[in-house]
């Protein structure tokens, strides 16, 4: 069994079957810090496009700020390629549901190479913004003038894992991002096995993100730490 086959035969943590279709892309998630804040739902819904609904957890909406260290990012019968199959990424996300099928929205999607933002635009059809962002194994500094987004943590990784609850789980698996493009509702199915996560003491000097109405510029009510993720990704699919 290759690696692909040994991701794609680990699927006791996803909500709905594999895709029938052949996967398109292949990724690794490297050092990937979650933050993630509670949001009164009416901050929200009016941003979300028609045809998705926020989904909640308690009655209560959540949005995230993810950044990590994209390594291999390759098609399928096409090696990874020096410089381009490795970048870092900042998103913002929420969570909604559509036909039952519960996944992620992005308000923003930004990565520090302008390659990056050509090929994924073009290949995979998400809509990523360069930003400046430089990363040592405890700093992190991101900047983007055209958003108005700016980030500036420091980070210490924990051994300790993060207790599996309802709500981590409800967090971080999810196999469906939803995207909106000319009006019409697409779908990129997303596999990876369970998330192993684990706690992180962070310190931010400053944040500014926006998520709809809500401003990311508090301390975040959850943060989450992982070593690395392998990802199937498959193209997108309207729904």
């Amino acid at each position: 069994m290759n690696k692909i086959e040994h991701i794609l035969a680990q699927t006791s943590n996803r909500q709905y079957p594999l895709p029938r279709q052949k996967w398109k892309y292949y990724q690794e998630w490297h050092d990937t810090v979650l933050f993630h804040w509670k949001v009164p739902k009416i901050l929200l819904e009016k941003y979300i496009p028609e045809g998705l609904e926020l989904d909640t957890f308690n009655s209560i909406a959540w949005v995230s700020l993810v950044l990590f260290e994209v390594k291999n990012m390759r098609m399928r019968n096409v090696p990874a390629l020096p410089y381009i199959s490795h970048f870092h990424e900042i998103n913002v996300r929420t969570y909604v549901i559509k036909d039952g099928i519960p996944g992620i929205y992005l308000f923003s999607i930004e990565t520090d190479k302008l390659i990056e933002v050509l090929f994924t635009r073009l290949l995979i059809g998400l809509p990523y913004k360069k930003s400046i962002i430089n990363r040592t194994k405890s700093t992190l500094l991101a900047n983007n003038t055209a958003l108005n987004s700016h980030l500036n943590i420091e980070f210490k990784k924990e051994t300790s894992p993060v207790e599996k609850t309802d709500l981590n789980v409800w967090l971080s698996e999810r196999h469906a991002l939803y995207e909106n493009c000319n009006k019409k509702i697409g779908r990129f199915d997303i596999h990876h096995p369970e998330w192993e996560l684990h706690n992180l003491t962070a310190k931010i000097i400053k944040i500014k993100y926006q998520a709809g109405r809500y401003n990311l510029n508090i301390y975040p009510d959850k943060v989450h730490y992982s070593k690395k993720t392998e990802v199937v990704l498959w193209g997108r699919k309207p729904v």
